[in-house]
This record gives structure tokens, sequence and C-alpha cells, in this order.
């Protein structure tokens, strides 16, 4: 198995996804939810985004990036804050 950056972000993009209850936990193989989890996750990203500002490729800027946004958005959504403008934190 090759590893590699992108592939370190899509192992924090998945256990945010759980975390999210967007995905099955492949432990439990029930839904679980716990967006206190999640949003470290996101926080983990976060740092590893600031930590290798200008050494990624553009696909792995772009997959992180997106990654980010994406748990973001869905942390939004699950926490039912839509309306409410998101955490500073989560800009």
């Amino acid at each position: 198995m090759d590893i590699n950056f992108l592939t370190i972000v899509q192992v924090y993009q998945l256990e945010g996804l759980v975390a999210l209850g967007k995905m099955l936990n492949p432990a439990t193989n029930q839904i679980t939810r716990s967006l206190e989890h999640a949003k470290y996750v996101v926080d983990l990203l976060d740092i590893i985004k600031s930590k290798t500002v200008g050494n990624l490729t553009d696909e792995e800027q772009r997959f992180l990036d997106n990654t980010i946004s994406t748990l973001k958005l869905n942390y939004l959504e699950e926490s039912g804050t839509q309306n409410a403008p998101p955490p500073a934190e989560l800009v």
C-alpha cells in the first residue's frame, strides 16, 4: 500500500464523516455521531493546512481544502446552526 499525503488526509476525512454520522462506524457497523470529535478532526486538518503552506502540490492543496470545507459544512448542518454564523474557528 502506497501511503502519501492524500492518503493521510483521506483517513481524517473518513474519520470526520463517521464522527458526523455521515458514514457507518467501521468498528460498530452503526451510525455514531460525535460533534466534539468531528470538530477535533477539522481542527487537526486546519493545523496540517497551516503547517504545510507552500509545500503541497496543487492536487494535494485542493484535496485538503475541499476536505476541510466539506467537513465544516457538514458540521454546521449536523449541529443545526446552518442559519447562524459559524464559530470563528470553522470559517
